[in-house]
């Protein structure tokens, strides 16, 4: 992910909620994740990506703490104005490097990503550092598009993969040793091109780390 691309991130960042389709697809990830993944009011929970908070922030009232990660400074002042307008104390935005690991081990009952992997050139270390942010038994969920031809981003820049094979995204888990783990379909972006109207499905894959 390249400076010039997270500048753009930073750029959008305040109008960046306008568009209904990302307020559905998060409305229908933290769904997925409350309906498939036992969090409560101890649960410290990591969102990798976090944007402008469209999804953890939805999952806050249920959890102990949300550790809301970015590597964009833009995205992360919107879940901060939004936690001041909302009284949330149990949430903190932290600002992490696309290039080094510095977020803690061994620290969160959950870790989450939406609409992220699909701009991450390393998957498999990417997916090694969330496995070893995770407590022992702790869940992991990822939700991100099928495989795609290309035409779902007007602009592909900083898109390192069109989409994902969500089944061999579940064996690469499993190689990693997750168990548990599901996949399913929990929203379909509807985009039209010319007279057509193309359809972008979006999984949710959950698992967990062994204890």
């Amino acid at each position: 992910m390249t400076k010039e691309f997270r500048r753009n991130f930073d750029k959008v960042a305040a109008t960046w909620d306008e568009k209904p389709q990302r307020r559905q697809v998060a409305e229908a990830v933290t769904s997925g994740i409350t309906s498939y993944i036992p969090v409560n009011l101890e649960s410290q929970v990591l969102e990798y990506g976090c944007g402008t908070g469209l999804c953890g922030l939805k999952l806050t009232s249920g959890i102990g703490h949300l550790t809301a990660a970015d590597t964009s400074a833009g995205m992360l002042e919107e879940p901060r104005k939004k936690c001041q307008t909302l009284g949330l104390s149990n949430v903190t935005a932290v600002l992490i490097s696309p290039n080094s690991w510095t977020l803690p081990q061994s620290a969160y009952d959950l870790v989450f990503s939406s609409m992220v992997l699909h701009h991450i050139e390393e998957i498999q270390v990417l997916l090694k550092n969330l496995q070893k942010a995770l407590k022992p038994g702790g869940f992991l969920a990822l939700a991100d598009l099928e495989q795609e031809d290309g035409t779902f981003h007007d602009d592909s820049t900083g898109v390192a993969h069109f989409g994902f094979d969500s089944l061999a995204l579940v064996t690469l888990l499993e190689q990693l040793g997750f168990i548990n783990l599901k996949s399913q379909i929990i929203h379909t972006f509807l985009k039209q091109h010319g007279d057509e109207e193309h359809a972008y499905p979006v999984f949710l894959i959950t698992g967990q780390k062994p204890h």
